[in-house]
């Protein structure tokens, strides 16, 4: 999407010491364990809000949740490497609990989905190989960051999707809107279920300010309906999972629950279990989890569980957005 869904900026932070295999260690020591540098003695970095209890909970109670659920939704923000390192932790507690989910990457797209499940049928695969078999986008993404996650996939035997809506096919839909859909395909993704004109204007609301409200007005719609497309694309690369499910490693943008995958996979599946972790960067000021509301549609943070971290040091991105404007 133009200017990655236009920021880079919807999820990420870090735990640099690896789970003992009861679980994750509950919160770190700021000083010694997180990459990130801004922010580190907020009082809510490391921390973990259930967002429907409304209390602050241990790693294991999250990952107690985690290993119930059916559906796994890992949030993050994408430049911050505390969050992959959240995200490889709560994969080996999955593993370390004897369960294989599959493993669904935002950051593989669907059309290489194929040749990573050939090479995966053919024996023996370690990182490097997955990320030739989806064509990784290394300028896209960090390779570095999600390596780790495939090496923890790998070592458990969890077997890993390619998930995410083309380039080309997000581009049409921008272009045209949900008319570059067929009537079957916006079925099959089931992209009018638990859609209302006020997720509509939330989602668009989102757009604007993560586009740093530089967007033109025109290209709003288009972009609103390539996000959910993005979404339902998501989704449905989850489904036929197997016995123990599966988790979908994207932004924190696509597993909200009032907006994204997880209302996708409610309408496909009768009785889903879902569990959606956002993984967001404290700000300052804001030391309550209600301040983290925004744009949320319900007045409660759009998530199952919220774990806190500090904030990646990064140039403002909205200084180049509105130096260059995202092309139509």
């Amino acid at each position: 999407m133009h200017r990655r869904f236009a920021l880079r900026a919807l999820g990420w932070t870090a735990l640099a010491a690896l789970l003992a295999p009861a679980g994750v260690r509950s919160a770190m020591a700021p000083d010694k364990r997180w990459r990130s540098t801004l922010l580190r003695d907020h009082p809510l970095a490391g921390r973990i809000w259930h967002a429907v209890a409304e209390r602050f909970v241990s790693p294991d109670e999250l990952i107690g949740s985690l290993r119930q659920a059916y559906f796994r939704l890992l949030g993050e923000v994408h430049d911050n490497p505390d969050h992959h390192a959240i995200q490889a932790d709560l994969l080996t507690a999955m593993g370390a609990g004897a369960l294989k989910p599959v493993v669904a990457l935002e950051q593989f797209d669907l059309e290489h989905d194929a040749a990573l499940q050939q090479r995966q049928q053919q024996g023996k695969i370690d990182a490097e190989a997955v990320a030739d078999a989806v064509n990784f986008n290394r300028k896209g993404w960090t390779w570095d960051y999600y390596r780790p996650l495939i090496e923890t996939a790998l070592r458990f035997g969890m077997p890993l999707r390619a998930a995410n809506l083309s380039r080309a096919d997000a581009g049409q839909i921008v272009k045209l809107g949900l008319a570059a859909l067929t009537p079957e395909r916006i079925a099959a993704l089931h992209l009018d279920a638990a859609w209302s004109g006020a997720k509509e204007q939330v989602l668009r609301d989102t757009i604007i300010e993560g586009h740093c409200r530089a967007l033109p007005e025109s290209m709003v719609p288009a972009m609103t309906a390539a996000q959910r497309a993005r979404d339902a694309t998501l989704a449905r690369s989850l489904m036929n999972a197997g016995r123990d499910g599966a988790v979908l490693i994207s932004g924190n943008g696509h597993v909200r629950r009032d907006l994204a995958v997880p209302l996708y996979l409610q309408a496909a599946v009768a009785g889903v279990t879902v569990c959606a972790v956002g993984i967001l960067e404290v700000e300052a000021g804001a030391g309550e989890p209600r301040d983290y509301l925004k744009t949320a549609t319900a007045g409660v943070l759009p998530f199952d569980f919220v774990w806190f971290t500090p904030r990646w040091e990064r140039p403002d991105p909205c200084v180049a957005f509105r130096s260059a404007p995202a092309k139509q």
